[in-house]
């Protein structure tokens, strides 16, 4: 199964704003790692992808609201049916659609096979 087409969502907890981050793996890495690159080090690809899973989460619960991807993941939580103005409500439902985690349901056992094979290619 090729990992591309997966999707691994991670919700994580942002005590400050009581945001909710929902992180689709391959779908958003590309984001993940242009915004990592853009405000702490710039590094490889490679290296990004070894991040430990406690470093990369601190730093990616810091993401500013202006940043591209948090208004990604602002889209996939936001309550629509809060939003008064019907104009934002539109704008906030199109972001919602385009931007929504595949829903597939994969096994640990086949996201640790894909894993594994990915890590032999790409050397980690």
């Amino acid at each position: 199964m090729d990992l591309k087409k997966k999707s691994f969502p991670v919700t994580q907890k942002k005590k400050a704003s009581k945001t909710y981050f929902c992180f689709a793996y391959p779908n958003d890495l590309e984001n993940a790692y242009a915004f990592y690159c853009a405000r702490y080090e710039n590094i490889s690809y490679k290296d990004f992808l070894k991040l430990g899973a406690s470093e990369f989460m601190m730093k990616f619960n810091s993401i500013p609201e202006s940043e591209p991807l948090h208004q990604i993941i602002k889209s996939r939580t936001i309550d629509i049916s809060t939003i008064k103005d019907k104009e934002e409500r539109k704008y906030w439902s199109k972001l919602k659609r385009l931007n929504a985690i595949p829903s597939e349901y994969v096994s640990t056992q086949e996201i640790m096979l894909d894993l594994s094979k990915i890590s032999k290619e790409i050397k980690i």
